[in-house]
């Protein structure tokens, strides 16, 4: 490659090229690169004063040059300051990282692909191990996330997933703090309830006046927590998890009916539990007639009545515009619920009316809700999967960081 090439292709600057060599490494074409280091400089104090010694040769390997992947073979020498006395090692100026295997404009395109490609398929295109990849992104990771800025952060989501099957029950759990504005994730923790948010409080405690609201869910740690530690901001249960508490209920009515009814009439029930669990306006033609047929059969009048009311809420949710108008129709599904002869929906009812402030909030804060943190989860479960599980907690934190960046992840 010529001088100009090396630098503006490869990111290589100040190195000369003293010779190439294309060969063949098995099945990997390989094109060579012999480079003459600058002048040698001390790095304590500057001075070119100073004796250098060839130590060794170090082989570094770049981005691809067509089917070709290109090493750079670079010698390290051992510089002995004249001035400072100090008996130092060169650095390659463009490695990726100390001792790594890698240029840096390779590990920057390893880092710009590594949410929409697995790490095997890039050891694979790059002819690398799946290590190297690993270590590329885990620094490019690393650096771009060493800090965070929470001076602008106003509302915020706070949730849990469950990732680690294999782990005691305090470890199975990852909880996550998602900026809704912005969708940056400003913290990732190991566990649930408020003992994982300790570390998030630290870092947010400078500007936790700035903070307005604080979407979560029904889990009484997250209301506690919120309370305690943000009691000037507004506390939001948002509607995804309201709707979920009752497809929860409809999913155990369907069950029981299910076990109580006789062979023909469960025949005539079964395959049909998303047809229950979907929006009314999602149903497809064929799938409203098959909620038509199953509500009239008589052992699913149950089922049907906590179908009903699931719909109820979500028309308040869709039709109330502001908090006049939906908290006398909230209260008024209560009643209803309470009153009712169905364990699903007394259970239902004792839930929301605990939450009952935080539910309605979703209309004084502006419609403020934790959708985007749900659907950020179905994101980490796609990282989850692409990656075919994760073994370095420490590695997963810092992929899920910068899922927060991106618009979509690849299986």
């Amino acid at each position: 490659m010529a001088f100009k090439e090396l630098e503006y292709t490869q990111s290589v600057w100040g190195y000369q090229e003293v010779k190439r060599k294309f060969w063949q490494d098995g099945e990997i074409r390989v094109l060579s690169l012999y480079l003459r280091p600058p002048e040698a400089r001390c790095p304590k104090c500057k001075s070119l004063h100073v004796a250098a010694y060839r130590h060794r040769d170090r082989i570094l390997i770049g981005l691809p040059n067509g089917r070709c992947q290109v090493r750079f073979v670079v010698p390290v020498r051992k510089v002995v300051c004249k001035d400072c006395g100090a008996v130092t090692y060169e650095r390659v100026s463009f490695s990726a990282y100390k001792n790594a295997r890698i240029t840096r404009s390779l590990a920057r395109k390893l880092l710009d692909r590594a949410s929409e490609t697995s790490m095997k398929a890039l050891a694979d295109e790059y002819r690398i191990s799946w290590r190297t990849v690993r270590d590329a992104i885990e620094d490019g990771l690393r650096k771009r996330y060493r800090r965070r800025d929470f001076s602008q952060v106003r509302n915020i989501g706070v949730d849990e997933l469950y990732v680690f099957r294999h782990e005691r029950p305090s470890r199975k759990y990852i909880t996550t703090v998602r900026d809704q504005d912005s969708g940056a994730v400003l913290d990732v923790a190991r566990g649930k309830g408020a003992v994982a948010l300790r570390r998030f409080e630290r870092k947010i405690a400078p500007f936790k006046s700035n903070i307005e609201s604080v979407s979560v869910d029904m889990a009484s740690s997250f209301n506690s927590w919120a309370a305690e530690f943000l009691p000037d901001a507004t506390v939001v249960i948002d509607r995804f998890h309201v709707i979920k508490a009752l497809n929860d209920r409809v999913d155990k009515a369907r069950r029981k009916v299910m076990a109580m009814v006789d062979e023909k009439t469960a025949k005539k029930i079964k395959g049909n539990r998303f047809v229950f669990l979907k929006n009314r306006e999602n149903l497809t033609p064929k799938e409203e007639r098959k909620l038509e047929q199953a509500v009239k059969i008589k052992e699913c009048s149950t089922l049907a009545e906590v179908h009903l009311f699931k719909e109820r809420m979500r028309g308040i949710y869709a039709n109330a515009k502001t908090y006049l108008d939906a908290a006398p129709l909230f209260d008024e599904w209560i009643r209803d619920a309470v009153s009712s002869d169905i364990p699903e929906l007394r259970s239902a009812a004792r839930t929301f009316l605990r939450n009952r402030d935080g539910i309605l909030a979703f209309w004084t804060s502006g419609g403020k809700n934790n959708a985007a943190t749900e659907g950020f989860n179905r994101k980490t479960r796609g990282l989850l999967e692409m990656s075919y599980g994760f073994h370095d907690y420490k590695f997963l934190r810092l992929r899920i960081f910068d899922l927060g960046e991106k618009k979509s992840i690849k299986g």
